[in-house]
């Protein structure tokens, strides 16, 4: 079967979405990927990029969408975390009769959003708390469009791998930096833990004012001294990330971020809110969402986490594997429904 596989980035940086193309391809997808910006670098799968890496404009890039909607060849069309692109493309889909999928991990609600809510055929979601707007069958709405299937965390490549940290004080944060993460929290956490505890952030400045807000907020605090913001680094250098920290920090209050699950292959546990702990199966969490109630949390399994690496790697395995979420969603996929 035929697969358009619809996303913004696909390069060396985002080894996130290459990694679910792969895994479309061995189930028996013929994936055909278009995306915003692409590379240099060559895939085993053809990509067709929309040119933002070389300075097409957003008209450009819009132009050459439509261009490939309606000369590239395929059965189903699967938009990843990008709405945008069906609020652009359902037009043609409508007329053609392709079936859509959408893989949506977030709360906002936009037009794109609305649109497939319309006419498109299925959304997929790692929670329930994603699209909060559309209830799910798993909720007991027979004809929703919504289908909770977990994360898909690629095991090939996420393999399990000790846990090294020798400062269980050191504490970690990866995600990019956006007002829903609520990075604020952990950082007022530290105003609660002595000044042994330092957090390490990792991540994309997505939303430039609040960087700059969070960074304005550290220095308010005065902990220059104990918060480093790191940028971004390639997905390849994660691990070593994750394997020398016993705790990563994640108070994002509508989803939970692949990063966590990612940590948890390398033994370290997620601080996160109660809500998304449950989501993910991990059994213990903060009391409630404020910083001193996060900070005491801290304190408590700093030295030792509430579940240990092989645990925290079997709840991985089974419930958010990318092998198993391909094949749950291509239940839906493959029939077109």
């Amino acid at each position: 079967m035929r697969l358009l596989f619809i996303t913004q980035k696909l390069h060396g940086q985002d080894a996130f979405g290459v990694l679910w193309i792969r895994e479309f391809i061995r189930q028996g997808f013929d994936v055909s990927v278009i995306c915003l910006e692409g590379s240099d670098q060559k895939f085993e799968f053809p990509v067709y990029s929309l040119g933002k890496e070389s300075g097409s404009s957003r008209l450009q890039s819009a132009i050459r969408f439509e261009q490939l909607l309606t000369i590239l060849l395929y059965d189903r069309v699967f938009i990843h975390m990008a709405p945008v692109w069906y609020a652009l493309g359902f037009w043609w889909w409508s007329i053609r009769r392709v079936p859509t999928y959408l893989w949506y991990t977030h709360y906002k609600m936009q037009l794109g959003v609305k649109l497939f809510g319309w006419f498109g055929t299925r959304f997929f979601c790692a929670t329930e708390q994603s699209l909060p707007q559309f209830p799910s069958a798993s909720s007991g709405h027979s004809a929703s469009k919504k289908t909770v299937v977990g994360h898909g965390i690629d095991l090939t490549f996420w393999e399990k791998r000790p846990n090294v940290c020798t400062d269980p004080h050191r504490l970690l944060v990866v995600h990019r930096l956006s007002r829903s993460k609520r990075l604020e929290l952990s950082i007022r956490a530290l105003t609660h833990l002595d000044s042994s505890f330092t957090i390490d952030v990792y991540g994309i400045e997505a939303e430039a004012d609040y960087a700059a807000e969070m960074k304005s907020l550290v220095s308010e605090l005065q902990l220059q001294s104990r918060v480093t913001f790191h940028g971004t680094i390639p997905m390849q250098k994660l691990p070593e990330v994750y394997a020398h920290h016993r705790l990563i920090l994640n108070m994002a209050s509508e989803t939970i971020d692949k990063t966590m699950l990612e940590a948890m292959t390398c033994g370290c546990y997620p601080v996160t809110t109660a809500a998304n702990a449950l989501a993910i199966g991990i059994p213990e969490a903060p009391d409630g969402d404020n910083s001193e109630q996060i900070a005491a949390f801290i304190k408590q399994y700093a030295e030792k986490a509430p579940i240990d690496g092989d645990e925290m790697y079997r709840i991985v395995r089974e419930h958010h594997s990318l092998e198993e979420l391909v094949k749950i969603m291509s239940t839906s996929i493959k029939p077109g429904t």
